[in-house]
């Protein structure tokens, strides 16, 4: 469990010492303590934090989850719960920008996300946040997707980027992975993302995100741009 030889001791003695008992009871403590933790620090700002983006066979998932201070956001802790809470998109039905209760519902290994984000408040000490959410499942053999963080943070993880901003996207019928990652990059760096395919392409200004796509005969079928310390 990780607890205190005396909490097990406790939890034995509080159920006849049957182990399972026991467990069930010292995780419900757990959970009801870690509640209480984060009601606690929920005024709290949440000035650092992390986007992360998990990059699967035929689906692209990110999240940005916040906390107090840039140490918490480097421990490898909060970067385990990025990691899950990107990972646990793929259970959800819906392909785009997620609400807050979809987010939070998605499991990871049968737990949601609201309770990863508890255990990691019990455990850092830290009001934590996640604020956005996003998936795309590819709907056809002839889409593929790139992404792109900005200020990059290192990780343990496959398949797995870290950053303080991060962009997806999605095309139909892009034959230059090159081109997917310079748009993804274009993305992230710009402050906005509406009428994205007017927009001058950061790399080149002589030339339209639009054009780009015209010249290579590919389209953008869904996009996504998250920054970690957005309010």
């Amino acid at each position: 469990t990780g607890l205190p030889f005396i909490k097990i001791k406790e939890a034995l003695l509080q159920n006849e010492n049957n182990p399972e008992k026991a467990k069930t009871w010292l995780l419900e403590m757990a959970e009801q303590q870690n509640w209480s933790k984060a009601q606690k620090l929920s005024s709290r700002a949440t000035a650092q934090g992390l986007v992360g983006i998990f990059s699967g066979s035929d689906f692209v998932s990110m999240v940005s989850v916040q906390c107090e201070t840039d140490f918490v956001s480097k421990n490898s802790k909060f970067v385990d719960l990025v990691h899950q809470s990107s990972l646990a998109l793929q259970t959800s039905k819906i392909n785009g920008i997620l609400s807050p209760e979809n987010g939070l519902s998605s499991l990871y290994n049968h737990q949601k996300v609201s309770d990863l984000v508890l255990a990691a408040v019990g455990s850092l000490g830290e009001n934590i946040q996640p604020k956005s959410f996003y998936i795309h499942k590819l709907q056809s053999g002839n889409q593929t997707y790139a992404s792109y963080v900005h200020r990059r943070s290192n990780n343990e993880h496959d398949d797995f980027i870290l950053g303080a901003i991060g962009s997806a996207v999605v095309f139909e019928d892009l034959q230059d992975a090159a081109l997917g990652t310079t748009i993804a990059q274009h993305i992230a760096g710009s402050d906005s993302t509406a009428d994205l395919l007017a927009q001058p392409l950061l790399q080149d200004e002589s030339v339209t995100v639009g054009q780009l796509c015209k010249e290579h005969n590919f389209r953008i079928v869904d996009h996504c741009r998250m920054c970690a310390n957005e309010t």
